[in-house]
């Protein structure tokens, strides 16, 4: 059994790390190449994603003092720390003459689960679990509510802010390093269907590189490029996606019949002339047009029936199945549109060995501008039937 690369793909519309210029003089807005089709946008600057609120820094605060530590038991082993807006708090330290960063850490990590205690440089770093714009945590002077230092935890708390490198008093907070954005029409554009991202306030880098992802609409996909079908390859679950059986059979006659004859850079025979027989206002009579497009797709039926008769008798590695063996040609129709003698709608019907149809159904014109009916989901990707209509 044969098979090949699925190509017909249903489109998404989705635009993948598409770059955007910001306005030079005030960096607050980047027109969209295309209009999204909804909020649902992801922006990137310099490559780190851009929330829609901003893109705030960790709060963070390294001792001053690398390893290794010095901790006697009541006399440096007392932190004062408070998280956000809570009361301040005694946090006790191991003690021991020579200490590891790690040592402090791994005591501090279960005594103020609520940081993300690590090290860094030999020294031991403190750091908020969140982005934060705001202060996280804060280590109090004790001296604020103790002005005589006539507590004993005062003189501890000091000599602990000495022994590690803090400063008493010292507020640790987050900043936005990048604003909030939104995405707005366009207010220049006169059709209404162009849009723009706009930032909260301009940005400081004006080399900043400003990336997006989207999705945009049917007509304005240059994936597609309005007919919802792409023809590219497919990964799924890390493989490419394949056809087999009926199909395939589709895909390789679809291909087959609508690629121009003498197109191909190697086999000048694959194809069919339907494409040229289109696109003359007025050339022929619609009967004799007719008639030349049904012996069209009688030939390339032939010639590729042919082919895969040679492929079944040939090639056993490749045995073709009696569900992608083109059998007979059941039904060919072929109707011109009545306000437009350049474009017909073509109707093939295949009849495979295993006796399974498989229909197709174009609008064919000169451009093709191919659009998509209904939700070809279905006809698609389910059994082995290939049914879709493409009008222009």
């Amino acid at each position: 059994m044969s098979f090949d690369f699925a190509t017909n793909q249903i489109c998404t519309h989705e635009v993948f790390f598409e770059r955007l210029t910001v306005s030079a003089n005030q960096r607050i807005y980047a027109p969209f190449l295309r209009p999204p089709s909804s909020s649902m946008v992801e922006v990137y600057l310099d490559g780190k994603m851009i929330p829609s609120t901003g893109y705030l820094s960790y709060a963070e605060l390294p001792f001053i003092r690398p390893e290794p530590y010095r901790i006697k038991t009541g006399v440096n082993d007392l932190l004062y720390i408070s998280i956000g807006f809570e009361a301040p708090r005694f946090v006790q330290l191991i003690s021991g003459p020579n200490l590891k960063a790690i040592d402090i850490v791994r005591d501090l990590q279960t005594k103020i689960p609520e940081l993300y205690i690590s090290v860094k440089n030999r020294r031991v770093v403190i750091r908020s679990r969140q982005r934060t714009a705001g202060t996280a945590f804060s280590f109090p002077d004790p001296r604020w509510t103790d002005a005589t230092s006539s507590l004993p935890t005062t003189v501890q708390v000091l000599e602990t802010f000495k022994s590690v490198g803090i400063n008493p008093g010292r507020h640790v907070y987050g900043r936005k390093l990048f604003p909030g954005w939104t995405v707005r029409q366009d207010p220049v554009d006169t059709t209404g269907t162009q849009k723009q991202l706009l930032f909260d306030q301009p940005l400081s880098n004006a080399d900043a590189v400003l990336e997006v992802n989207y999705v945009t609409n049917q007509f304005n996909c240059r994936r597609c490029y309005g007919t919802r079908v792409e023809f590219d390859y497919s990964v799924k679950d890390g493989t490419y996606e394949i056809v087999k059986d009926t199909d395939l059979l589709a895909q390789e006659f679809d291909k087959f019949v609508f690629t121009k004859i003498g197109s191909h850079w190697k086999w000048s025979w694959v194809g069919s002339g339907i494409i040229d027989r289109i696109g003359g206002k007025g050339s022929l009579g619609t009967v004799n047009m007719n008639a030349i497009l049904t012996v069209d797709i009688s030939q390339a039926f032939r010639v590729y029936q042919n082919i895969k008769q040679q492929q079944d008798s040939g090639f056993p590695q490749q045995q073709v199945s009696d569900a992608e063996f083109p059998n007979q040609l059941t039904n060919l129709n072929v109707k011109p549109l009545p306000d437009d003698p350049t474009v017909a709608v073509v109707e093939v019907t295949i009849s495979s060995r295993s006796r399974e149809p498989v229909e197709l159904k174009r609008v064919v014109g000169n451009p093709n501008p191919f659009t998509l009916l209904g939700d070809p989901r279905e006809n698609l990707r389910q059994g082995n039937r290939a049914n879709f209509l493409l009008r222009g």
